[in-house]
């Protein structure tokens, strides 16, 4: 529940900044996907949450900005990952970067007991 909570939040975000559209993934299990939207929307910017499930594992996003980058090169990919969930992942996240397979992340320290009003008006 907390991953969504922070989608949400920063989607509103910045749909309150007004300078990007961004678009949810409602099915992350859907074949092909982010991909697929990624492609039909033509997208600028790709951000992508790691964690330890399946569909959100690192190598799976790494795939993915591989085939994103063969169709849309100028697209800019981020990964998005929980340090206190997971140190090892967030540790080769930042070696994805600097190995060229993202061009950013974001390393963040969320808690558990932080609450959905928190999320909604952070502005970090």
């Amino acid at each position: 529940m907390l991953n969504n909570l922070l989608a949400g939040a920063i989607v509103k975000y910045l749909i309150e900044r007004g300078e990007l559209m961004p678009q949810r993934i409602q099915d992350p299990n859907k074949a092909d996907e982010p991909y697929a939207s990624c492609e039909a929307l033509n997208a600028n910017v790709l951000l992508m949450e790691i964690s330890r499930l399946p569909n959100f594992a690192l190598d799976r996003r790494i795939e993915t900005a591989r085939k994103v980058r063969k169709t849309l090169p100028k697209c800019k990919i981020a990964l998005l990952c929980d340090e206190n969930a997971d140190p090892d992942i967030a540790e080769k996240v930042k070696d994805a970067k600097m190995m060229g397979l993202i061009d950013g992340f974001f390393i963040l320290q969320l808690q558990e007991n932080i609450s959905p009003q928190h999320l909604m008006h952070c502005r970090t």
